[in-house]
């Protein structure tokens, strides 16, 4: 399950991997993982403190070049750098919303909500940051904060997705979705309904149904690309690709430079089979984010299909690097580590994807083949089971079999 898609010597790739996972491996020279940025923005790695850049004009430069330090793995420092031109310029919103970003990621979630909160008491309208701290809170199980801080947000596209998880964790999910099918059936030509429901089947893993809405919600609105984004992205969880990259080229189209439709249109060309197609795509996407993980798993996907698996770990390892609460690269890192029989790392690295998201069926499921490989059969059968009950169909249904005949 997951993806499947250097050179590097396997004990490179473990040292390599032990302080990207920041967990002790048996055998392998693991370092201690490196310390949490402070909240004020000022902590460094061992040694000096970092260099902290001032004199930036703008926002958007302060913002760049801490993208740019977090690009080069320097993430104390972009935190350091972007907190001392946040507290020059405290009424500015993105570089402060940028800010509580890389606190989140450095796991500092009290910084973290304290940013968000600053930005919020100047421009309490701003949904991208009640998304963002709803995030906050649904990390640290607040979940009814959470979701009124996601519903504040809406429609910014990513909530509906943290709004399914929060209200079935909370078991309410049912009820929640009847209001949004009830807004449908009120006004079934509400374009912004159609979507909304949409992207909650899509959440839920109902990919037939939420293709469905969209496509409704494509016919209100033919010239939205969050709706051909989300519609390509629902073609690409049910393998239509050709209708997938059509989709995202007519998002793109409208918006060249729309980074999640880059990133899909390429994952579809990969996924199609034209790895040459989908690295343009990627390539820009990269170019204008360097700071997100998302390209780099698409790099490491075209490097396992050309069999250079080497290279694809190192991909892979990065990405992490980039953003360590990113739980697809736990993923492809806990596939490529035990298709290798690097079992050690492929346990650590799928157990730090379940601390992240216990609830993602494809960690479970890869967790219980790498215990299955190694014929520890007990803690492979507890693993499936986990999986067998995920709400990912392929999922569950390979769980199932693997029960069956373990």
């Amino acid at each position: 399950m997951g993806r499947k898609r250097g050179n590097v010597r396997a004990g490179s790739i473990a040292v390599i991997a032990c302080a990207t996972l920041g967990l002790a491996l048996a055998g392998s020279p693991c370092a201690a993982e490196a310390p949490q940025a402070a909240a004020t923005g000022t902590a460094a790695p061992p040694g000096a403190p970092p260099t902290v850049v001032t004199g930036h004009e703008t926002g958007a430069t302060a913002v760049e070049s801490a993208r740019r330090r977090v690009a080069g793995g320097d993430l104390a420092g972009a935190v350091a750098e972007l907190a001392a031109y946040v507290a020059s310029h405290p009424r500015e919103v993105e570089p402060a919303r940028y800010l509580g970003d890389l606190y989140y990621r450095s796991s500092n979630l009290s910084a973290a909500e304290s940013t968000y909160h600053a930005i919020l008491g100047f421009a309490p309208n701003d949904r991208e940051t009640h998304d963002r701290l709803g995030g906050v809170y649904s990390a640290e199980d607040r979940s009814n904060e959470a979701i009124e801080q996601f519903q504040l947000s809406l429609p910014y596209g990513s909530a509906y997705g943290h709004l399914v998880e929060l209200h079935r964790h909370l078991g309410d999910l049912d009820d929640f979705v009847e209001g949004y099918k009830s807004a449908v059936s009120s006004a079934p030509f509400d374009g912004g309904a159609l979507y909304a429901l949409g992207t909650i089947y899509r959440a839920m893993h109902r990919t037939p149904d939420a293709i469905g809405m969209l496509e409704r919600a494509l016919v209100q609105d033919p010239l939205s690309c969050p709706v051909l984004s989300e519609l390509g992205s629902a073609y690409l969880d049910s393998h239509e690709n050709q209708q997938a990259i059509e989709s995202l080229h007519r998002c793109l189209a409208l918006e060249p430079s729309n980074f999640a439709a880059l990133v899909n249109l390429g994952s579809a060309y990969i996924e199609d089979g034209h790895d040459a197609d989908a690295l343009p795509y990627l390539q820009r996407a990269n170019d204008l984010r360097p700071d997100q993980p998302d390209a780099l798993i698409d790099f490491g996907d075209i490097e396992d299909d050309n069999g250079r698996w080497q290279n694809a770990l190192t991909d892979f390892l990065k990405a992490a690097t980039l953003d360590p609460l990113d739980r697809d690269a736990y993923v492809n890192l806990g596939f490529d580590y035990s298709a290798h029989r690097l079992f050690a790392l492929a346990e650590a690295a799928l157990l730090k994807g379940i601390s992240i998201s216990p609830a993602d069926g494809r960690l479970h499921y890869l967790l219980a083949k790498t215990y299955a490989d190694q014929g520890k059969r007990d803690l492979a059968r507890a693993e499936f089971k986990r999986a067998a009950a995920s709400d990912q169909p392929d999922v569950a249904s390979a769980a199932q079999h693997e029960l069956a005949t373990l």
